[in-house]
């Protein structure tokens, strides 16, 4: 493949499949070469050892993770949830994975910010607010719901321990049942 990447650089270089046995100039002389090369000894310093499939799909997944990282950093979409996870190898995939269809749409909203919360709800025009119908203290992000309104302060002390918490802690740690958990506590996704 390096050497037809090589040979495109100055020359116009077409693959295409082709009919085997059919008196196709090239194409005989392609099989003869290809059958040698099946039957030769392999010609790398010894002692030759194999890549092994379990390696081959690790370097795979490495490549993919390290791909979507490029491209999430390079990305200006999607802020609020890059302000909660910070790294995009960093995803609680798993644990997101293994809660019901319910919970995972409500977790989803809090980590994406595109919810039933006022300021989503603002934007969107479906509320004349931003503020919090609880508290009407501050505009209702998925940080002052979840990490900061005093309406939820009980629910908040009794799942995570903390007056106030960072949604972003919540994700490092990948305490996303507990997160699940405090939203089903609060219905507070559930009233539109």
């Amino acid at each position: 493949i390096n050497n037809l990447n090589i040979l495109s650089q100055n020359n116009l270089v077409k693959l295409m499949w082709v009919p085997g046995h059919s008196d196709i100039d090239g194409n005989e002389e392609a099989d003869i070469l290809a059958k040698t090369g099946a039957h030769s000894l392999c010609e790398i310093p010894e002692p030759a050892v194999p890549v092994s499939y379990r390696r081959c799909r690790l370097e795979v997944r490495y490549w993919i993770v390290k791909e979507h990282c490029k491209v999430w950093n390079q990305s200006d979409t999607c802020l609020h949830t890059k302000g909660i996870l910070r790294n995009a190898d960093k995803i609680p995939a798993k644990s997101l994975l293994k809660l019901n269809r319910n919970k995972l749409c409500q977790v989803l909203q809090v980590l994406t910010g595109h919810g039933n919360l006022a300021k989503h709800r603002n934007k969107i025009g479906k509320a004349q607010s931003p503020l919090c119908p609880k508290c009407q203290e501050a505009e209702e992000t998925p940080q002052h719901y979840v990490g900061d309104c005093p309406a939820y302060l009980n629910t908040r002390i009794s799942q995570f321990g903390y007056h106030t918490i960072e949604l972003s802690d919540l994700v490092k740690n990948d305490r996303i049942f507990k997160l699940a958990s405090f939203v089903h506590k609060t219905k507070r996704l559930d009233e539109y």
